[in-house]
Order: structure tokens, then C-alpha cells, then sequence
């Protein structure tokens, strides 16, 4: 067999850099990327270049040497002419992740492969061809130390149906930001079987490992990618096409081989940036976060908890845009009592249950754009003001009601602020109950005039049978993503009260008027170990930010989180938090959406992958982003 030798693994601060780094280029020693006398000045009478040879495809061991190839540049000029103008031109490519010119010879890197344009330059006359790097290796995985030496040559017996494994995590078609830490496979391992092979191919991949069940979980087993096969995996097939993934299945004798159904996985150009404070109500209720732009951070940390609160519960919270100030209430439902904090300093920017020196009641706030205000509401007891209601930022005191946005049987409810600060998407609640469960919600937003706000204008309307709730307005402001749960009877019953609804599903609708809902059809599938359809994905929260998809201009992604009861594969979900309604705790999912897709009234959503950053043995729910995470400084 021909095996590789394994690499060493790269520390863990590097390995996470570069991962977090859209930056990295995946190896050591890099190219320089241009140089020598390759000027690229411009050539008189020069028409047309060509460049040879024209769409190569190089191989490399993944850790190993790297890959040159010499490229020659010919020029036809006005007078119909050729000649060799190869160093005269500036060559360079537009994946600088995979490698770089010296001169006109290319040179890869080790550790990354992938598809890029090769460009000879002179003046504004430009010639093109394309490259592709393979990368390829075969490894064992350093969890299976005692998987054999020869474990590709177990592989060649006869196929076997009841040896077949199966992939059971992620679903099939899901995409992945490259800088997803953690992630996880899980398969079921067939009969018999003790060691495996997971293959992972396209037309710039071909990587084998050799592993074994390390990490066995309710009948199947788990595989986590080390830090240079995930390196290796997701820098190569960043912003590229869809990579297949295989397992195969034997025995230490190679007796026989089961083949699972094959799965797509994807990966985004661009990383997943900014900060996540997400709410767990299970072992202590807490305000965690983490931070996608740090080198080191592996799990979410605790922010706050009831030590803010006189020792009250918190939760609820939202963040401003620029991650500094952070509002969340205290004590739950009938309270509207309000915790108002500067995220830097960890400090109350005033005074918590101190009466008129402290915020005014409120339940369920959003930021503008800038942190100078937030809207929010408050339904429960001792209210008066049922509308939109917008606070300063600094004091939490109420400056502006909103009219015609609510009523004492019809409150508003669950408002979204957009990043451009024009919009704010609520619920009107149909039937009445306290802001966190209440029935027959329907979706209304209003808009910024020259003259104030505008009146609500209806956007999903409320029906029989169901709740429409959770609006969130997506980060290009031009669509909005919701819940919809189904009553088992009348309208306000506890398994269609907007809280932890076993039925809760997501949609998306434009946000104008009259606009067709879209259900998100991938993002709420269930996974392989799932049974039925009651999965609970609730309380969607976008990252504020627009990515590219691909590598091609124009090929937008943006990214939304949910809490939901669905199995994390071969992982049951936690246990409930205290109070929760749901026999079953939640988990953070995220899943991609295509946003021009909502123009064209088709599902923009991929299937849901798990964010590993959280505590998967505690019940999550409302991650919150922010643009960055302000570290404490006390």
C-alpha cells in the first residue's frame, strides 16, 4: 500500500489560527507571489496573450513537497506578430490560498489544494488559464492508534449489504463555514466492523482516514476530525464545489466491506465572524458567549448570571450591534424588570431593581443600528403601554411609543430592529397571555418615514390553528425569517403558546406586504435518528454580517441561528431547563441561507449542522450576535 506518513499535528493555537484566519494559506514556506523582472509594464502593440499550458492540474502529499509548474507567456501583437514575452509579464492568481508565482513558476503550497486562475499580465492586456491543485493523502486517524498499518489494503475483500455502515450526522447537502471547530461525524457502524475509512473526494480532494470507533455513542460511533485533516479538508474546499463523503466498513482480517449511502458537505468562502451570546437554563441559568475571531477559544465561557440580578434569573438579552452594551431581563415572566450593562466593564450602566432610578419595564428588546436605543415591550402585569416602545440606550427609559403598534388584547410583541435601523418587524399577538406564551400571533412590520414610524403593515397575517412569532429581519434588510407552530386544538393551547412549541417550524417572507411565505424546508428537516417532525426550531437570530458563498462575485450567504429539540445525530438532546414547557432541552443550530433565493420564492436554506461551541449536556437557546466581542476589563 502506498501510505504517506502522517504529519505531526499542528499546536492547537495554530491549528485554530489559521482556521479563523480567511487569510491562511495552509502551509509553510510560502511562494513569493510575484518578483524577478516580471514588470507586467505594458508592451507596445501587444493585442492578445496566451498562456501555457493551459488548464493543468497538479498533485500533492498532503504535508509534503510542495508542486511547481513553469508557465509561458506569448504575445500577439498588431502586426500579427508572436513572440515569447514570459518574462515580461506579471503572473499571479486569484486563490492566493493555494500558492504563488516566482517569475512564471508556480509553486502550491503543502497543506491546502484547490481551483484558481493563473494571469499573465502587461499593461491592461491580460491572458488566462486555470490551475487546479489535488490535494491527496491516506492517514490514519491519531484517535485509532491501533488501526493497522496496512489498513487501505483491508479494503479490497468482497462488498458485503450487512456490513453496510451509515452516515446518520450531518444530513446530506450541508454547508459548513471553514472555520467551524469541532465538527463532528457520526455513523453507524454495521455488523461486525472494526475499522473503517472515510473518504472525502472531489475534483481537488482525495483524503483517506483509517479510523476506528473511538468514540462510541447509543450504538454508533463519533469521528472528529484532527486539526490537520480538518485543515487540510476545509482550506482546500473553501468557497468550492461539494465534497463526497464515504465510509466503508470491515474487519481487522478484511474479510468483507459495507458501503454507506454517500453525503455532500460544503464549505463557505468566508469564515464565521463576530460574537455569540447565547442563554442556558440548565445546570445554573446563565448568559454565555463566544468569540469566532479568537485563536484559542474552543467553547462558549460564561458572560453573566444572576450575580447582575440580585441573584434573579437572567435571560432573554440582547445585544447591541457593536457588542458594548447588553440588555436582558430578570425574573421571567410578569417582571419587565431590566438588567442594562456595559459589556466591557461588566458593570450595570444603572442602577438594577432600584425603582425610578432604574430601566423601565420591558421584555423581548432589539438594538438600533448605532446602541444609542432599543425597542421593546411589556404585556404582563402592571402594564399600560401595549406598543413598539423605544428606550434610550444609556438609561433604559422609555422615550417613544410607538402608536397603532399594539392594545391591551392585542400587544405587540417579540420586535426585531434591521441593520439599516429602517424597520422593526413584531408580533401583534392575536390572543392574549403574557409576552413569552400567548396565541394566534401574526407578523407585522413598520417602516422609518421623514415623518417618524409608519403604520403596521401586515406581513404574514394571523390564521386559526396556528402562532406566528420569533420575526427576525435579515442582515441585507430585505427579508425576514419567522416561526409558525400548528395548535392541536383552538388557538392558545400550551403546544402553540410561542413557548418551546414541539411543532415550531421556520419560514421566511419578504419584507413588503402580500409577500408569500417560504418555508425553510432543508434547515427544518430532521436528522437521520429523528422521529417525526416535532422538532422545536425556534427563536431564529442572524450573524450581522453578508458572505460570500463562493469565490465567484455575487454569491452572497448569511448565516442564522436556532434552538432546537432534534437529535444531535447519534446524541440525544439535553435534558429541560427549569420551567421549560418542552419534555426536552434545546440545542443551537445553524444553518446558511441563499438570500437571493427568497426573490425567487424557493427554499434559500441548507440543512442545519450543530454550532460545537456550546455545552452540549445544557439546554441553549436565543443566541444573540454581535459584530465583535468586547473583552472585560475590570
Amino acid at each position: 500500500m502506498r501510505r504517506m506518513r502522517i504529519p505531526a499535528l499542528l499546536s492547537t493555537a495554530l491549528a485554530l489560527l489559521l482556521l479563523a484566519s480567511t487569510g491562511c494559506d495552509g502551509g509553510t514556506g510560502d511562494p513569493p507571489t510575484g518578483g524577478g523582472n516580471n514588470s507586467g509594464e505594458p508592451l507596445a502593440g501587444l493585442t492578445a496573450i496566451t498562456v501555457e499550458p493551459a488548464d493543468q492540474v497538479l498533485v500533492i502529499e498532503a504535508g509534503q513537497t510542495p508542486a511547481s509548474l513553469s508557465y509561458r507567456a506569448t504575445g500577439t501583437f498588431a502586426d500579427g506578430k508572436t513572440r515569447d514575452i514570459s518574462s515580461e509579464v506579471r503572473f499571479s492568481v486569484d486563490n492566493t490560498f493555494i500558492g504563488g508565482f516566482s517569475g512564471s513558476t508556480f509553486t502550491t503550497y503543502k497543506n491546502q489544494g484547490g481551483v484558481t486562475t493563473v494571469s499573465a499580465l502587461a499593461g491592461t492586456v491580460r491572458g488566462t488559464t486555470r490551475v487546479s491543485v489535488k490535494l491527496q493523502a491516506s492517514v490514519k486517524d491519531p484517535a485509532s492508534p491501533t488501526a493497522p498499518d496496512n489498513a487501505s489494503a483491508l479494503f479490497a475483500g468482497p462488498a458485503s449489504t450487512t456490513r453496510k455502515p451509515d452516515l446518520v450526522y450531518p444530513n446530506d447537502g450541508v454547508l459548513m463555514p471553514p472555520n467551524m471547530r469541532g465538527a463532528e461525524l457520526h455513523f453507524l457502524p454495521g455488523t461486525s466492523n472494526t475499522l473503517f475509512e472515510l473518504a472525502f473526494q472531489n475534483a481537488v480532494t482525495d483524503l483517506k482516514v483509517y479510523l476506528r470507533c473511538t468514540l462510541p455513542m447509543n450504538g454508533g460511533c463519533i469521528y472528529r476530525p484532527d486539526d490537520n485533516t480538518w485543515l487540510w479538508l476545509a482550506q482546500t474546499n473553501r468557497g468550492g464545489e461539494p465534497v463526497t463523503v464515504t465510509l466503508r466498513g470491515t474487519d481487522d482480517s478484511g474479510t468483507q466491506v459495507g458501503t454507506a449511502a454517500s453525503l455532500s458537505l460544503s464549505f463557505s468562502r468566508d469564515d464565521l465572524t463576530g460574537g455569540l451570546y447565547y442563554w442556558t437554563t440548565s445546570n445554573g441559568s446563565a448568559i454565555m458567549r463566544f468569540d469566532f475571531k479568537s485563536a484559542s477559544q474552543t467553547t462558549g465561557e460564561k458572560f453573566a448570571g444572576p450575580e447582575v440580578a440580585g441573584g434573579e434569573c437572567i435571560g432573554c438579552h440582547a445585544l447591541s450591534r457593536d457588542g458594548k452594551k447588553l440588555v436582558a431581563e430578570a425574573s421571567g415572566q410578569n417582571s419587565g424588570r431590566i438588567v442594562l450593562m456595559d459589556v466591557g466593564s461588566k458593570t450595570p450602566l444603572v442602577p438594577y431593581n432600584q425603582g425610578a432610578a432604574s430601566p423601565d419595564k420591558s421584555i423581548f428588546e432589539s438594538w438600533n443600528p448605532d446602541g444609542s436605543q432599543y425597542v421593546g415591550v411589556y404585556a404582563d402585569t402592571g402594564a399600560t403601554d401595549f406598543n413598539l416602545m423605544l428606550f434610550d440606550g444609556n438609561t433604559g427609559k422609555k422615550t417613544q411609543s410607538l402608536p397603532g403598534t399594539g392594545s391591551g388584547t392585542h400587544p405587540a410583541n417579540h420586535p426585531d430592529w434591521s441593520l439599516d435601523g429602517q424597520k422593526i418587524a413584531f408580533v401583534s399577538v392575536g390572543v392574549k397571555g403574557t409576552n413569552q406564551r400567548f396565541g394566534k400571533g401574526a407578523i407585522q412590520m413598520v417602516n422609518r418615514t421623514s415623518a417618524g414610524w409608519s403604520a403596521p403593515v401586515t406581513l404574514v397575517p394571523a390564521v386559526e390553528g396556528k402562532n406566528r412569532y420569533y420575526p427576525a429581519l435579515s442582515p441585507d434588510n430585505t427579508f425576514l425569517l419567522y416561526d409558525e407552530s400548528t395548535c392541536p386544538s383552538g388557538n392558545f393551547v400550551k403546544d402553540c403558546n410561542a413557548d418551546s412549541d414541539p411543532s415550531a417550524r421556520l419560514f421566511a417572507v419578504k419584507a413588503e406586504a402580500g409577500a408569500t411565505p417560504i418555508e425553510l424546508a432543508r434547515a427544518n428537516a430532521p436528522g437521520k435518528r429523528d422521529t417525526g417532525t416535532g422538532l422545536t426550531n425556534s427563536f431564529p437570530k442572524w450573524a450581522p454580517f453578508l458572505y460570500q458563498r463562493t469565490r465567484e462575485p455575487g454569491s452572497r450567504l448569511q448565516w442564522f441561528t436556532f434552538s432546537s429539540t432534534r437529535k444531535y445525530g447519534l446524541r440525544n438532546p439535553p435534558p429541560a431547563g427549569t420551567g421549560d414547557e418542552n419534555t426536552s432541552g434545546t440545542l443551537l443550530w445553524i444553518a446558511a441561507v441563499d438570500p437571493d433565493k427568497v426573490a425567487l420564492g424557493q427554499d434559500p436554506s441548507y440543512p442545519a449542522l450543530v454550532l460545537p461551541i456550546q455545552d452540549i449536556s445544557t439546554s441553549n437557546h436565543i443566541a444573540q450576535w454581535t459584530k465583535e466581542v468586547v473583552p472585560v476589563i475590570r
